[in-house]
């Protein structure tokens, strides 16, 4: 968790996108795969649904924090961001050597809608206890359900590629669809698939171009060629090509 508080400020602090890519690709780097799935899976968007009800966690911030309702209410009005009012307004942290993992963290916020009002605010607030102030902020809008990080997919695609070394295209394949980060391996998802074993996925969305020469001048054997269409959009051709390579 620590280090992925660090890649959330290290994002946020900058506005350069090469920046944001390097920081991305040194925590892939120094990850294993399954924090790196987990952190991907963030990065992306797919997050867990919010666990609690907004107004148990405003109680339980304002108890741990000892303050009364009315000072919490202000100051979070003052900041505007209720993770961040929160992540501010707690006691310091305990002093602890224990580093929880993202993973395990993710997967207990998604386990909490489980449990009890009462089992969850222990969890919660227990967390608090342990956590930096940057990791209470990212830990804190995880349970909100309004975690984003300043970074688009297509920058997670750029550096996933230099990491790996694959091509963007076929990194932003392999991210399209449904997947689960707890069934996955980086080995899994990444590699090249069995032959229809990812059928189910959709190809990335690409813009089509018009074709300046004739149909013949893409080089394509016609026993390749599968299936195309014409459309005439403002008198322009645009050709829509649709291949599957044997």
């Amino acid at each position: 968790m620590k280090r992925f508080a660090e890649l959330f400020v290290a994002i946020d602090q900058t506005t350069k996108t090469n920046e944001k890519v390097a920081a991305i690709v040194r925590y892939l780097a120094d990850s294993d795969d399954r924090s790196s799935l987990y952190a991907i899976a963030l990065l992306i968007g797919n997050r867990p649904r919010r666990p609690v009800k907004t107004s148990d966690l405003k109680a339980w911030a304002t108890s741990a924090a000892g303050i009364p309702d009315w000072l919490f209410e202000e100051s979070y009005h003052i900041v505007g961001d209720l993770a961040e009012a929160i992540a501010l307004m707690l006691p310091p942290n305990l002093l602890s050597e224990h580093d929880y993992r993202l993973p395990d963290v993710v997967v207990q916020l998604a386990e909490l809608p489980e449990q009890t009002d009462e089992q969850k605010r222990e969890i919660i607030t227990g967390y608090w206890q342990y956590l930096s102030r940057d990791e209470r902020f990212i830990f804190t809008k995880l349970i909100t359900g309004n975690f984003r990080m300043g970074v688009s997919r297509q920058l997670v695609i750029k550096a996933l590629s230099i990491h790996l070394g694959m091509d963007e295209t076929t990194v932003a394949h392999r991210l399209m669809g449904k997947w689960i980060p707890a069934a996955e391996t980086m080995a899994s998802l990444f590699a090249e698939p069995e032959q229809g074993s990812r059928d189910f996925q959709p190809y990335p969305f690409y813009l089509a171009y018009q074709l300046d020469g004739s149909l013949e001048s893409l080089a394509i054997p016609h026993d390749e060629l599968t299936a195309y269409a014409v459309q005439f959009f403002l008198d322009v051709p645009i050709v829509y090509i649709a291949q599957r390579f044997q």
